[in-house]
């Protein structure tokens, strides 16, 4: 398929001196001068572009997903190098990728808007074309993927994915996403199952056949181990046989110097050569996939997980409210004596609040997040960093937020670095203090509600009487309504948690990923605290994934456990 004849219009020859010698030797290796673009102004999403694709040509997108050391590079460059129709003979190798830190000054370049930002989280597409190869090639990268920079980063590289996806000059469609790992691992690694879960958890359920497995450092045996980990771990992806995914077979030596070790050498070359004729025959029967689905899913997504981080916040409140009045409650018990001779008493209680505070300790896309200044809630928390103002951010939906209480307008919300966060303290009061706390915030909800011009008079009525009948109340009944209001309110939240965590799990690729799990385990026990049998049901037949599942799971909590310990320990 990728083969050079003698009329095709660039010869080695061609390819050289459109190339810089990066060292000599067999094979000689150097690196194409590409025309570079930015396709997002900061820099973050970068085209390099090799050769002018015609009309005729059949471009074949894939995108490239694997842990650092696995060979994603070397692979990505053999891809290059098979479409260029370089063969072993030819004793040349050509690379399209570079080393971190190395700028192309050649003419016809452009260095990236911010060269710090691009070599830690930039996603970079290479498209490549060559006169008489019928196909060209469009490849995704995602350099640096789960190394040792953090998840935070790589959540970073998820936003540029969901960049390029949007761009109109991006990528809108895909033939193949290719997990890279190395044929040589007897299981798949906590670091290996949390990049998979993060990168399958941006897709929609329609990507799954058009995944495979690109398996580097072969020695062109059966790799067994890998198979079984990767059937074992559930990695959706395109199947044969009904069970077994579909993977190709590479080895890394085609760069190194051919002075010892001829024949893997040639063996190195021909076995990636028939694997990627394999790959993209494949392809030619394979349906490409549009992304308008997946950008919808990872904006649905986004703002179902900001929803379930606002929700499962508010529960938290609700509760640490709760043990506020218990505390109360328990200490007007013990003080009967005292209030029946109506003498004043102190007792210590653990007060919980909400305060607005900077946000610090956290990566710089993390440093800003949109609040609600009338609700007092974290609508958009992390990865709040591409909108301008409100208006633009994720969660809002046709002028109005998808996530705070009150779902306000956006003009309601304030983007900056500070959030919303709960705070606790031992404060020492007197009986006396509490019921005047009551007082004044009788006086506080008598005036809203008779002063607004918006109630109608039947509902001036109804409030007035429900203030009137609260003062008249004990300290002691309107601690107990209270507590029952909490109650209501969290079996509330409860419930619109449940439904947007199932909605969250029915949109996803992967319905079983580290979040909605973690999501689940939260949920259940207080579902069931509740009382609410259905619900409590649904949530643990959401909940019930195969141990392999759950395995993964664990794997990547491991991770994120793993990294937030070296942060620590670095601060």
């Amino acid at each position: 398929m990728a083969h050079r004849s003698q009329d095709t219009s660039l010869s080695i020859s061609d390819l050289i001196q459109n190339s810089q010698l990066i060292s000599e030797g067999k094979p000689a290796r150097y690196r194409l001068l590409t025309t570079r673009s930015d396709v997002d102004e900061s820099g973050e999403i970068r085209k390099w572009t090799f050769g002018r694709r015609d009309m005729n040509m059949k471009n074949k997108i894939i995108l490239m997903v694997g842990q650092t050391g696995t060979g994603k590079t070397t692979l990505i460059n053999a891809i290059v190098n098979y479409i260029l129709g370089v063969k072993i003979n030819d004793d040349v190798w050509f690379e399209i990728t570079e080393e971190e830190g190395v700028n192309q000054t050649e003419p016809g370049t452009a260095e990236t808007a911010d060269q710090s930002q691009t070599q830690t989280t930039a996603v970079t597409v290479y498209e490549v074309s060559v006169q008489g190869n019928p196909i060209a090639v469009t490849i995704i990268d995602t350099p640096g993927y789960g190394d040792t920079r953090g998840p935070e980063y790589d959540k970073k590289i998820a936003e540029n994915l969901l960049k390029l996806f949007e761009k109109d000059t991006g990528v809108k469609e895909i033939d193949a996403v290719c997990l890279v790992v190395k044929a040589t691992e007897n299981r798949l690694s906590d670091k290996e199952h949390y990049i998979f879960d993060a990168i399958l958890s941006l897709f929609g359920e329609d990507i799954e056949e058009n995944i495979v497995i690109f398996m580097t450092h072969s020695d062109g045996g059966t790799p067994t181990n890998v198979i079984n980990a990767v059937k074992k771990a559930k990695i959706p992806c395109r199947k044969e046989n009904g069970s077994d995914p579909v993977y190709f077979l590479f080895n890394n030596r085609q760069a190194e110097q051919t002075m010892r070790g001829q024949r893997l050498y040639h063996y190195a070359w021909e076995l990636t050569e028939e694997s990627l004729r394999d790959f993209f025959t494949s392809l030619e029967d394979q349906i490409r996939k549009s992304l308008a689905k997946t950008e919808r899913v990872l904006t649905e997504n986004k703002r179902l997980k900001a929803c379930v981080s606002n929700l499962e916040e508010r529960i938290e409140f609700k509760e640490l409210k709760h043990v506020e009045l218990t505390q109360i409650q328990e200490a007007l018990k013990q003080n009967q004596e005292n209030i029946e001779r109506n003498e004043n008493f102190s007792f210590t209680v653990t007060r919980s609040h909400k305060e607005k505070v900077t946000i610090e300790n956290a990566s710089w896309w993390d440093r800003k997040a949109t609040c609600c200044s009338v609700c007092q809630e974290n609508c958009h928390e992390y990865s709040c960093w591409c909108a301008f103002n409100p208006a633009w951010c994720e969660v809002m939906k046709d002028g109005r937020c998808t996530v705070c209480s009150g779902k306000c307008h956006h003009s309601k919300h304030i983007r900056e670095n500070k959030k919303y966060v709960i705070k606790r303290e031992e404060i020492k009061m007197t009986y006396t203090d509490l019921i005047k706390q009551y007082e004044r915030a009788d006086e506080s909800a008598e005036d809203i509600s008779l002063g607004s011009l918006s109630f109608v008079n039947v509902k001036k009525d109804h409030e007035r009487n429900k203030k009137q009948k609260k003062k008249e109340m004990s300290v002691e009944d309107r601690l107990k309504e209270e507590l029952s209001e909490i109650e209501i309110e969290k079996t509330q939240l409860l419930e619109e948690a449940c439904i947007t965590i199932m909605d969250l799990s029915q949109i996803a690729l992967k319905p079983d990923s580290a979040f909605i799990i973690k999501s689940l385990d939260f949920l259940i026990p207080r579902a069931e605290e509740t009382g609410d049998h259905d619900w409590v049901q649904k949530l643990k037949e959401l909940r019930e994934i195969k141990p392999e599942a759950q395995a993964r799971a664990d794997s990547v909590n491991r991770y994120f456990s793993l990294s937030d310990a070296k942060k620590t320990s670095k601060n």
